[in-house]
């Protein structure tokens, strides 16, 4: 929270998404499609998964076409999340790096 008691914004959010995405090596790209909206803010290419991201303000939800937007990407097999605070954000970057050891792990067992 600010010094004021407000929420913080989206985009303080999002930053501190990008600098945790960048310190554990992802690459974090912003994603905009000119023909289509609501599509999420992020696409984060890790070791473990390449997966898109909406970011919003805390306690702020989708609205209604991005869960549009978001229920048909999950349909054809996209991994879409909501993150909506730092903690969400620290339990992202700790579940793709928890999948991307278990991956490595499956490959080490593999060879």
């Amino acid at each position: 929270m600010t010094t004021l008691g407000r929420k913080p914004r989206e985009n303080v959010i999002e930053q501190y998404f990008l600098s945790q995405c960048r310190q554990h090596g992802f690459l974090c790209l912003k994603f905009t499609s000119p023909s289509r909206g609501a599509v999420p803010d992020r696409i984060v290419i890790a070791p473990a998964a390449t997966v898109f991201v909406e970011l919003k303000r805390p306690g702020e939800s989708v609205n209604k076409r991005q869960l549009i937007t978001h229920a048909k990407m999950r349909r054809f097999g996209a991994e879409v999340h909501v993150i909506d605070d730092r903690s969400a954000v620290d339990k992202f970057i700790s579940d793709m790096l928890r999948r991307g050891r278990e991956n490595q792990d499956q490959q080490r067992e593999a060879s």
